[in-house]
């Protein structure tokens, strides 16, 4: 058997980014996936103090046969928001994601681009405490990428905590105040995004970055 991640173990403070790296099947939708509930995981616990938000893959946060605008209603019901804090933020929801126009369409029809537009920007306007985020960068033109990044920073500086998944490694030193690479199921370093980066690379490269590696006790 082939474990999918096997003894990681981080903290995050309150209002912290941390950006989590590693290559194609290292585990790192899996571990958003086991924070956000859509996944149990067979052994160990995850424990998050506060609502949570979740942008992943294409699909996994909407209910396919419902339209953009109820499944924003649906997202903000299920975070015990009342229909008038909903509607509040509805027309700042729907003018972020640009979609407007396809807003009453079922979503199975929608592309993974619109998914992607709608899932940050319900992510990003519901207010929860924490918010994870699964390579949503890399759907969009350049200019909706620098919208997302703008509204990453403000979200952040707000006080909520941020978990952002991204082969992106330069958004990743832009905005994350700490790094974790997950190589083969496992936490292999964590530290600053520039060090975590380095080694990343390095790792990919065939070759090691010199200098201690940084592994948790606990990262408060």
């Amino acid at each position: 058997m082939r474990w999918a991640l096997r003894d990681i173990s981080f903290n995050v403070a309150r209002g912290e980014v941390l950006g989590i790296v590693g290559q194609n099947g290292a585990g790192k939708s899996c571990l958003l996936k086991i924070l956000s509930r859509i996944t149990r995981p067979t052994e160990g616990r995850a424990r998050l103090h506060g609502s949570v938000s979740s942008m992943l893959e294409a699909g996994t946060s909407f209910h396919l046969e419902l339209t953009g605008r109820e499944n924003i209603r649906l997202s903000g019901a299920i975070l015990g928001m009342s229909k008038s804090e909903i509607e509040a933020r509805m027309d700042e929801i729907i003018g972020f994601s640009e979609i407007e126009e396809y807003l009453d369409t079922p979503v199975k029809f929608y592309s993974s681009g619109m998914f992607m537009r709608l899932g940050f920007a319900v992510a990003a306007h519901l207010e929860t405490d924490i918010m994870l985020i699964d390579e949503v960068l890399t759907v969009g033109d350049e200019r909706f990428q620098r919208r997302c990044i703008e509204k990453m920073r403000k979200v952040a500086n707000s006080g909520r905590t941020i978990l952002f998944v991204s082969h992106d490694v330069d958004i990743v030193k832009q905005l994350c105040h700490r790094a974790i690479l997950i190589q083969d199921g496992r936490l292999a370093m964590v530290g600053t995004p520039e060090r975590v980066v380095a080694e990343h690379l390095a790792a990919m490269g065939g070759a090691k970055v010199a200098g201690p590696v940084s592994l948790p006790a606990g990262l408060a």
